[in-house]
């Protein structure tokens, strides 16, 4: 994220203790999870969040929630802007000093310079009249489906770039999956430890090259630089000038790029050139090259000397080229090449307050939105594809229920429409791979490397893929070695015109999103549906990381009744064998069918099988507390009709995943209401021996062996008043699966709530038989099932 050296100075400023700065740093300089900074640390998640308090309070930010945490991250990159001004006009003071010696020289030994211009004059005068030119051309942007332009400055948010272009790394596989985030999905955005600003690239580098991927920025980057470039914020003493570079290489009669810079002055009356030529000698131009991977291939090898030359005869100017990764390895020797970066939270977070500006409830619900859908935040780390979410969620006011629909649409914009929008005709590598062709070559390619694991594989490996496939096609070449040679050629063409493959390093690659390597290959599943494949699929229901490709297949196929059955009795199957476990979803059963509530019967279900796991689950230690808080629930449930998904979930989850002996519950507070409702139903019994076990509750300094016994009169009479509190002596491998089967049950449900196409008698069944034991199941008879 920010730079360690800027981050140590700025928590000096704030006066933050050493312990304090120790998680700063991590927090923000490395873009770690909260879990994650206090296990590099050695310290508990709840000292970092104390550390964190202090943090805050030392930064005056006060109040409660993640919110905290956003205008931190404000806070610290309004400091960092900061710097990157200072450093920009520090740039501008030196450039602004009279010219070397050399420059001298030469502006006087070139005699049709010979002029009675005075540079600053000249200078002055081009930069007002090119003003217009440069406002015209850089000051909007328009693209995809927008009706109408929109002003660059009020949408531009800060771009980043990595100082190692990424795909030039000597790394292994495995030293990219150790470098590379992982949460609960892989990131496949790498750790940003050489990561600058664009604008401390821009005022560092006097001859440039910004490389990045379709949608990435570049020339949205490089039009806002010339735009600040003609208001005088940076570069305030040179003259911008932007060209594009497909028009240029386009022109008629083929000028070369200065005669083409001045045929532009001479038709918008800004100079002509004598004046250019001053400039150009003087060092006082920066120009603004855009696009170099849109040139055609005939014009390219004419354009590249063209510039190459050019930049060398004026080597004390500045040029910013900008270009596609992946396309020809284009040599100019002395520029510096830097890849523009994929967009981190905060930065998403700006575009769409700017995008959704005026509308509170837009912006907080967008972001909303795609810090819940891991997938979704993925594709919103591409400025392109994140201008499609906000247009998509600007028409909806959400993204589509099938979320299918909207990554088939991402993958149009990079496949098609991102070129075709701007009237750009690529050169064809492959003519036989015609874009349906392509879509099932990705497809393939998608689900043979995710059914493997791999999220990186090796050029040689994606070369075989490539190859099986297009050795089928008509007129394709017969002898292996075309064939490879053909393979390579559609990697480069699919990684520089379409940005979906991504060189990871020195020919190791990846897809560009997780999201697209899922929804292809669940599209090559779906498009050749057989029994095969859906009972492949219904057996991955608790591998998580098949669980978004099942999400997709339920909302992509024509009909999903035979994938939901199938992977119901996937569900079923893991606990059918189990007689321990089969008794508590007995229990469950019973507790549920006692209870008269207008909510589905399943959902009673869901919260009593929470209660069984936590009990389950419990210890000596924690016995008391975690029974008084299932005794208050289900009293609760019974007496006042109150079904607490939340609170029972959340118990369970906390025995699983919180110190078994700090479970943060208020055993008090849960006794209270246990023996209130106790007193108010008809649990007479009850309510006396609550009065008597919370009369004799033992005190914070009572031994162990005192809890422990207290705790387990409490469950007996838990048993016998409320059937509630059996012993269920689960071993370790039993937990696990149950864990597995409440995850798999979960994933079940929210599969048939989404936008999927199921017979009403099939959900029907699959509703009632959640969560019940084998033999209580009730089935539909076959022969309905096939009607």
């Amino acid at each position: 994220m920010f730079q360690q050296k800027f981050l140590a100075k700025l928590a000096q400023a704030h006066q933050l203790s050493a312990d304090q700065e120790s998680v700063f740093l991590l927090r923000f300089g490395k873009d770690h999870e909260d879990r994650e900074v206090a296990s590099l640390l050695g310290i508990s998640e709840e000292a970092y969040r104390k550390r964190m308090g202090e943090i805050y309070r030392k930064f005056n930010i006060s109040g409660k929630g993640p919110g905290k945490n956003n205008r931190l991250l404000h806070i610290i990159q309004n400091h960092y802007d900061e710097e990157i001004d200072n450093l920009s006009n520090g740039f501008a003071n030196v450039l602004s000093k009279p010219d070397s010696q050399n420059q001298r020289q030469l502006l006087n030994s070139s005699p049709d310079l010979d002029s009675p211009f005075d540079i600053e004059e000249l200078v002055q005068q081009i930069r007002d009249r090119s003003q217009q030119i440069i406002q015209e051309r850089c000051a909007t942007m328009r693209v995809l489906d927008m009706s109408h332009p929109i002003n660059l400055e009020e949408i531009y948010t800060g771009t980043d770039v990595f100082e190692k272009i990424t795909s030039r790394r000597r790394l292994g596989i495995s030293d990219l999956l150790a470098t590379y985030h992982r949460r609960d999905r892989l990131g496949m955005s790498a750790i940003d430890e050489n990561r600058v600003s664009s604008m401390q690239a821009l005022t560092q580098h006097r001859k440039l090259m910004l490389l990045g991927k379709p949608g990435a920025g570049k020339t949205t980057l490089l039009k806002f630089t010339a735009l600040k470039c003609a208001q005088g914020e940076i570069f305030s003493d040179a003259v911008p000038i932007f060209v594009t570079l497909r028009q240029y290489a386009g022109a008629e009669k083929q000028p070369h790029i200065l005669e083409y810079i001045a045929q532009d002055f001479r038709n918008y009356d800004i100079g002509d050139e004598l004046a250019i030529k001053h400039l150009l000698h003087h060092g006082r131009v920066v120009l603004f090259l855009d696009g170099l991977d849109e040139v055609r291939e005939n014009d390219l090898h004419r354009v590249l000397e063209d510039l190459r030359k050019f930049s060398e005869n004026y080597y004390h100017n500045r040029f910013v080229i900008t270009s596609r990764l992946g396309t020809q390895e284009y040599i100019f020797e002395k520029f510096t090449e830097v890849e523009i970066a994929n967009f981190q939270p905060l930065q998403i977070s700006l575009f769409a307050q700017r995008w959704f500006v005026g509308n509170t409830g837009h912006i907080e619900m967008f972001l909303r939105k795609v810090e819940e859908n891991r997938p979704i935040q993925e594709l919103a780390t591409n400025p392109l594809l994140l201008t499609l979410l906000c247009l998509v969620f600007d028409e909806y006011g959400d993204f589509p229920t099938n979320r299918s629909e909207l990554y088939r649409e991402g993958l149009d914009v990079l496949l098609k429409k991102w070129d075709a929008k701007r009237n750009i005709e690529r050169h064809q590598i492959y003519k036989n791979l015609s874009m349906q062709r392509k879509e099932d070559l990705l497809s393939r390619v998608a689900y043979v490397t995710f059914q493997q694991g791999d999220y990186f594989f090796h050029q040689m490996d994606l070369e075989r893929y490539i190859t099986d496939y297009i050795r089928n096609l008509p007129k394709a070449h017969t002898d292996e070695e075309s064939l490879q040679l053909d393979s390579e050629a559609i990697i480069k063409a699919i990684e520089s015109q379409h940005g979906l493959f991504v060189e990871r390093a020195q020919g190791v690659y990846s897809f560009s999103h997780l999201t697209f390597q899922e929804y292809l290959a669940t599209r090559e599943l779906v498009n050749n549906v057989s029994q095969e494949n859906l009972l492949f699929l219904a057996s991955k229901i608790t591998d998580h990381r098949w669980q978004d490709v099942l999400r997709l297949a339920v909302g992509m196929m024509r009909s999903a009744d035979e994938l939901f059955l199938l992977m119901k009795a996937a569900c079923d199957r893991l606990l059918a064998e189990d007689v321990q476990l089969q008794d508590l979803l007995q229990w469950v059963n019973q507790k549920a069918n006692a209870v008269q509530i207008g909510e589905p019967i399943q959902s009673v279900r869901v919260f009593y099988l929470a209660l069984g796991r936590a009990i389950a689950q419990s210890n000596p230690l924690n016995l008391a507390n975690v029974m008084a808080r299932a005794l208050a629930l289900d009293l609760d449930l019974c007496q006042n009709h109150n079904l607490n998904h939340e609170l029972a979930l959340d118990l369970a989850q906390a025995i699983e995943n919180i110190d078994h002996e700090n479970l943060e519950l208020d055993l008090e507070l849960d006794l209270s209401l246990a023996l209130e409702c106790a007193q108010e139903g008809a649990s007479p019994l009850l309510a006396e021996a609550l009065k008597e076990l919370t009369a004799s509750c033992p005190s914070d300094h009572d031994s162990d062996l005192s809890w422990q016994s207290w705790a387990e009169k409490l469950r007996q009479q838990a048993i016998v008043h409320h059937n509630i509190g059996q012993v269920w002596n689960l071993s370790n491998s039993q937990i696990e699966v149950l864990r597995q089967y409440c995850q798999a049950n979960r994933l079940l449900v929210e599969c048939l709530e989404s936008d999927c196409y199921v017979r009403q008698s099939i959900r029907q069944e699959i509703e009632q038989n959640l969560l019940l034991p084998t033999k209580s199941q009730l089935t539909i008879r076959g022969a309905d099932r096939r009607s």
